[in-house]
């Protein structure tokens, strides 16, 4: 009986600190992706004229978009306008 209980705590350790451990490399490769986002998207800003300090306050679905229209086929005036549109909603 002791040797079950052990083994279900050992079990339930494992699993739940594991998990944890994994949920705290997940959130860093997130934050990573995130922040390669926005510096690949700061040369694009600067081209543009976009000041860059306002990548800093977009959330990941804003970024997302202005990415998307970057690699459209606008020209970069209607990127510009679409972009500075993309911002102002945050």
């Amino acid at each position: 009986m002791n040797r079950t209980l052990t083994a279900l705590a050992t079990a339930a350790t494992l699993t739940f600190g594991g998990t944890a451990a994994m949920a705290d490399a997940h959130a860093g490769m997130m934050n990573e992706g995130f922040n390669m986002l926005q510096t690949a998207l700061m040369a694009d800003f600067e081209q543009l004229g976009i000041p860059t300090d306002t990548l800093d306050d977009l959330t990941l679905g804003q970024i997302a978009a202005i990415k998307a229209v970057v690699e459209g086929d606008e020209a970069n005036p209607e990127k510009k306008g679409r972009i500075e549109a993309i911002i102002a909603n945050n």
